[in-house]
């Protein structure tokens, strides 16, 4: 429940709204955390998009206890961003690989080491890892094309927009981020 100026109502905090609880079904972001919104889900599949495939390499690489690390490549693979194939049978052991959908996220591990190349890393700009071109080896960076025109958009100059699908939640952080940068507008004129 909130209040009419979009702060949340006296004795709402921390109480789930009936809109809070759907959220994964209906942004693609919150659907996103669902499935990999903690730090070692991401780092394992960063590892996996790296070419690891072992339990033993990932254990290594992360540094990770073994009970978290199989929690999260079952997850993983329950959620269709990992296979799992037996590689041995006495004990059992296996390798995991990225599906097309764990491939999939490669864009979004690209684009957190670009920000986090820029943004916290020091001195600003070195990685032990670089992304470049197969074809050419020269380094790569994200870019954002307009589908119809095909020309490259600069990130400053986009925006969001509500779809027929907004709820009113949606509806609602749609137009107070706008109302908020109308108003910054307004004051640095």
């Amino acid at each position: 429940m909130r209040e009419s100026n979009g702060e949340p109502a006296p004795g709402s905090v921390g109480k789930k709204s009936a809109a809070s609880r759907n959220e994964a079904a209906e942004c693609p972001i919150a659907a996103t955390l669902a499935v990999l919104g903690d730090r070692w889900s991401i780092l394992v599949l960063r590892d996996l998009l790296l070419g690891l495939r072992r339990f033993d390499e990932l254990v290594k690489s992360l540094g990770i206890a073994t009970n978290i690390l199989t929690d999260r490549l079952n997850k993983l693979s329950n959620e269709g961003l990992v296979t799992r194939t037996a590689y041995q049978t006495n004990p059992p052991r296996h390798e995991y690989a990225p599906t097309e959908a764990g491939q999939e996220f490669r864009k979004v591990i690209f684009s957190m080491a670009e920000w986090g190349k820029t943004w916290r890393m020091e001195p600003s700009g070195r990685t032990p890892v670089q992304y470049v071109s197969d074809r050419t080896g020269n380094p790569v960076e994200m870019r954002l094309i307009d589908i119809k025109t095909g020309d490259e958009t600069a990130i400053e100059q986009t925006t969001s927009v509500l779809t027929e699908w907004a709820d009113e939640l949606a509806e609602w952080r749609v137009t107070a981020g706008k109302r908020h940068q109308m108003s910054d507008e307004v004051d640095n004129t």
